[in-house]
């Protein structure tokens, strides 16, 4: 899991709990030609789910953990759903990780 999108590039970045083992996560696909955003890979550390925004290139065959459930909007927003179990998550951006829930 290599983070390939700066915090600025994918914000805002909303989370919501959807059901005890279900979350989801909103944020903002960086307008790009040749690349794209087709979701999320993860991984449990311990008590901390690390999540990074998956980028792919436009001919690249790209199967992300987690995909994308809506088309992108007006707003060039996607929404991808993880498995929640109670842990820490942390999105991991390629200048920094921040805790992202709860």
């Amino acid at each position: 899991m290599k983070p390939s999108y700066a915090k600025s590039a994918v914000e805002p970045v909303v989370v919501q709990k959807l059901q005890d083992d279900e979350l989801s996560l909103r944020y903002s696909v960086f307008p790009e030609s040749s690349y794209y955003s087709g979701g999320v890979n993860y991984e449990k550390a311990g008590d901390t789910l690390k999540i990074v925004i998956d980028r792919c290139g436009i001919s690249d065959k790209c199967a992300p953990m987690a995909k994308t459930v809506i088309p992108l909007d007006d707003k060039w927003q996607a929404e991808v759903r993880l498995p929640y179990h109670g842990e820490k998550v942390v999105l991991v951006h390629a200048d920094q990780e921040e805790q992202i829930y709860p």
